[in-house]
């Protein structure tokens, strides 16, 4: 114990005097980031100088020299958050600056370890930068992307360079989706077509249209659509972080925060207050087999037995927690519980495949077939109000909860009275991914369906659906909502 106690204080010396001399490279301490840095290399030098020979002298070593990097790693991201920071105020742009960071796995019963500093993003409102519904740059909007451009040249400009800059083109939601999606890559496209005349290696440029997928703002105001226009620049360290930031953010249950609606829906926002319920009509279980389809729909009105969906506390984000591990941003709150809106308040969201600048072909993601629990494309039915609701497939991957195939919407009317016949009806499905669930979200894409969208909480462990909501239109002007607990078979 007096011989542990020992190492402890000498590595905490070391730590101590790198963090002085990191300190003294950038104001005391003064950027958060750098202060993660220089703890998280001291951390790590301790730990190989234990692994290499377990004496106190080795391990004050390297702690030091782990600081040391540490620290230098830290103060090259500030430096470059302080440099975009210059550019936003000599332009007057609206940009936000934040660091990226990288969390490790959580282990069960295990204290969390030190998170890293791995990049930095840039989130450029599009102030005049781009005429409407072009994808040219006007020359106030050029000279702001290439003052821009000379800020990431530097560590860029090398061909042997391992860093990867990655532009990312998003719209707000007035128009189609997939007419946002092309805008918004063909002036990802020419930014980082800007990046590279400036000189920065084409083949460390990445460019992505996210249209209108990633809301940060309300689309059914005019402020919140001019926030929504955007360029956002990640600078990361490797390809590697690239991908796994790709992966993340296509799942990122952080942006239906705004749902991509630019008209106002009958659906108040998640009412904090509980309010009164419906009695639920009683439910039997779903039989297992399939019923036969058919492609004419209900010849009436589907009655799912809801309530209008303006008096329904829309409570499913109550399982879409943070995740804890993988990358975060150093300013944003970790909250407990994400705010999210229904998917009547929304719509189907599309984002396009991130390409390289210099080869133009597709990044290639980490190649997996592994699938979340019950969920390798199997069905989900349930039944509401006595009639049965599938969803089939259901095909969700377990990296980065990817959509592998659109699921049919099959509607049987009146199942529990001996109908079999359904009508199947044509959807398109995201998935957003939490700490322990996932969101699953499911458009009908049919006119005069009897349903218009579905939402689904499935726990990424058991594989089980822990609450669900279903609307429906009960007249033309008015939505309906009905509770929707499906099962996979």
């Amino acid at each position: 114990m007096q011989t542990r106690s020992r190492l402890f204080r000498l590595t905490a010396l070391a730590t101590a005097v790198s963090l002085a001399g990191c300190a003294s490279l950038n104001q005391l301490g003064r950027d958060y980031g750098t202060a993660i840095g220089c703890v998280g290399g001291a951390m790590a030098g301790a730990a190989l100088g234990a692994v290499i020979s377990g004496k106190a002298k080795d391990i004050a070593i390297g702690a030091a020299s782990g600081a040391a990097v540490g620290c230098a790693a830290g103060y090259a991201w500030q430096n470059r958050l302080q440099e975009l920071e210059r550019v936003a105020r000599e332009e007057n742009l609206r940009m936000q600056v934040e660091t990226l960071r990288r969390q490790a796995p959580v282990q069960p019963g295990k204290p969390v370890g030190p998170a890293e500093d791995v990049g930095i993003v840039a989130q450029v409102q599009d102030q005049g930068m781009f005429p409407v519904g072009s994808d040219q740059l006007t020359p106030d909007g050029r000279r702001q992307v290439e003052k821009l451009a000379q800020v990431f040249r530097q560590q860029l400009s090398e061909g042997g360079s391992s860093r990867a800059l990655l532009v990312v083109g998003h719209t707000d939601a007035t128009g189609t989706a997939e007419s946002n999606q092309r805008l918004s890559e063909q002036r990802a496209r020419t930014v980082g077509a800007v990046l590279a005349r400036a000189g920065v290696n084409p083949s460390n440029i990445y460019y992505q249209g996210a249209g209108a997928s990633r809301p940060i703002a309300d689309n059914g105001t005019v402020s919140g659509r001019a926030a929504n226009r955007r360029v956002e620049i990640v600078e990361v360290a490797s390809t590697e972080i690239l991908k796994l930031r790709v992966a993340q953010e296509q799942a990122n249950p952080r942006y239906l925060a705004h749902g991509t609606r630019t008209e106002a829906t009958d659906a108040a926002p998640a009412p904090k207050a509980k309010t009164a319920k419906r009695p639920a009509a009683k439910k039997k279980a779903p039989a297992t087999a399939q019923p036969r389809t058919a492609t004419a729909k209900p010849s009436a009105p589907v009655d799912f037995g809801g309530v209008p969906a303006a008096d329904v506390a829309w409570t499913l984000a109550g399982g879409i927690k943070p995740k804890r591990s993988g990358l975060s941003l150093i300013s944003s709150a970790h909250a407990s519980e994400l705010p999210v809106r229904s998917c009547n308040e929304d719509q189907p969201r599309v984002a396009g495949a991130v390409k390289n600048l210099a080869s133009g072909a597709e990044l290639r993601q980490y190649a997996t077939n592994a699938y979340l629990t019950n969920m390798n494309g199997r069905p989900w039915s349930g039944l509401v109000n006595g009639h049965q609701v599938t969803l089939s497939p259901v095909a969700v991957l377990r990296e980065g909860a990817q959509v592998v195939k659109p699921p049919a919407v099959l509607v049987v009317k009146d199942f529990e009275r001996g109908n079999r016949h359904a009508a199947k009806l044509a959807a398109l499905a995201n998935a957003y991914e939490g700490e322990d669930s996932i969101l699953y979200r499911v458009f009908v894409q049919e006119e005069g369906a009897p349903l218009s969208c579905i939402d689904v909480a499935m726990s990424k462990s058991s594989g089980n659906a822990s609450g669900g909501k279903l609307y429906y239109p009960r007249s033309s002007r008015t939505v309906y909502a009905a509770d929707y607990i499906p099962r996979g078979y």
